[in-house]
């Protein structure tokens, strides 16, 4: 059985970036020590290694397409805002089921009932034909009074038979008299819901004489801005997967320091569905989990896996599913799996491993958007250093958040064991 780490932590140099000798600026003495004394990246960092980081390469890659030397069009999913606090509105249509409260006998022409949030009755409107699912018997709504219906019993050829605790209640339509008025409205409001944009900072910095030198492998800072670039971007999958939205002034110049909200406060913090599997996946845990994960939005659906649940798909689904040419998957392995749900674009995240190996999301990628600030997507600043250094420093700047719309979309199944 594999145990985790898989490889021993190599030795970091790690310091402040300060005028000083602790400052851990890469030196002539750290290539020597690596043996190595004797490819300028772009700043289209998310195309390094989009395997490593695939929601964020999605999001910012999808309608791009490779030309041989890099990728070309501009992406779906990706858009400026002019406030680090980004905002849309969300709305639903009015809900179609709830659930009888207590009892109700023959005779009673009152129902009260519950499961559609917390105020249940505001789902019906007077003139609503609804079915009761287990006696099938439909009724007819003639008024409302808090989550009380008041309903007219029998309505057709099924006989009115005694209402248990936790009957399904479905409206199936509307019946209006002859000549009559216009019907009461009813009618849902839209939410504001908001996010911010976080600013992700990576600094690399090489003394005038490590620049200069002749080095196996090539020079140290073109591989360093290749190497810190996947990095930044890594940091960033990262905040969309597991951030939480947040803003405070508590930093030392009491400035705004402000957190993006990830998928996975998206989905806890909204009631979309969860499965806690708790053991073993197997077929059927993965069919309910599909089941209730495809009730809301697309046919297609985009599961981001962990090597546990990847590893239980592989075998009860084998034979099923297949692997899309990488030219055209945005330089990753997408798998295929076509159920009677619908189809689910299986991408292993290598970032889910030790406590998230058990975990996979079900996303809607509609639901999603990468927002930047305006003028402050993904940059590599050169030469930030004081006039006085001798050497360079560079950063990676991104000012960026996740936009997430309709968690109802959306899935998650967790505690999945070997």
């Amino acid at each position: 059985m594999a145990t985790w780490p898989y490889y021993t932590e190599p030795t970091h140099d790690r310091g402040t970036f300060a005028n000083d000798a602790n400052n851990k600026a890469r030196d002539t003495s750290i290539s020597s020590a690596e043996s190595r004394l004797i490819v300028d990246a772009v700043d289209r960092i998310f195309l390094l290694e989009p395997q490593k980081h695939p929601l964020v390469a999605l999001l910012t890659n999808v309608g791009k397409v490779p030309d041989g030397k890099g990728w070309t069009g501009s992406s779906l999913m990706k858009s400026s805002t002019g406030n680090p606090e980004f905002t849309w509105w969300e709305d639903y249509y009015g809900g179609r089921y709830a659930k009888v409260s207590g009892t109700v006998a023959v005779g009673d022409t009152t129902v009260n009932v519950v499961g559609a949030g917390s105020s249940s009755g505001a789902i019906f409107t007077g003139g609503d034909i609804v079915k009761n699912q287990r006696t099938g018997e439909n009724f007819y709504v003639t008024s409302i009074t808090s989550n009380a219906l008041t309903v007219t019993r029998s309505l057709g050829t099924t006989a009115a038979a005694a209402m248990a605790d936790g009957d399904g209640l479905f409206i199936v339509g509307n019946v209006n008299e002859e000549n009559a008025g216009a019907r009461n409205v009813n009618t849902t409001r839209s939410s504001k819901q908001s996010n911010y944009t976080q600013i992700f900072r990576t600094t690399i910095a090489v003394s005038g004489t490590e620049k200069a030198a002749k080095l196996y492998g090539g020079p140290d800072l073109p591989y360093l801005r290749a190497k810190k670039g996947t990095e930044h971007a890594l940091d960033i999958e990262r905040a969309f997967w597991w951030g939480e939205k947040s803003t405070d002034t508590s930093g030392t110049q009491g400035h705004a320091r402000r957190c993006t909200g990830g998928v996975h406060e998206f989905i806890l913090s909204n009631n979309a569905y969860v499965q806690n599997q708790g053991g073993i996946l197997t077929a059927p845990d993965f069919n309910t989990f599909l089941r209730e994960g495809f009730t809301y939005g697309a046919n297609t659906k985009t599961l981001f896996c962990g090597g546990l649940i990847l590893q239980a798909i592989n075998e009860f689904a084998r034979g099923q599913i297949q692997m899309r040419p990488l030219e055209k998957s945005y330089g990753m392995q997408i798998g295929t799996y076509v159920t009677a749900f619908g189809t689910v674009n299986l991408i292993h995240n290598p970032l889910f491993v030790e406590d998230y190996a058990g975990y996979a999301y079900l996303l809607d990628l509609d639901c999603f958007k990468y927002r930047y600030m305006d003028g402050r997507d993904t940059t590599l600043r050169t030469n930030i250093q004081a006039p006085d250094i001798d050497g360079q420093v560079d950063e990676y700047l991104t000012e960026c958040g996740l936009q997430r719309i309709q968690a109802a979309k959306c899935a998650l199944l967790k505690g999945v064991t070997g």
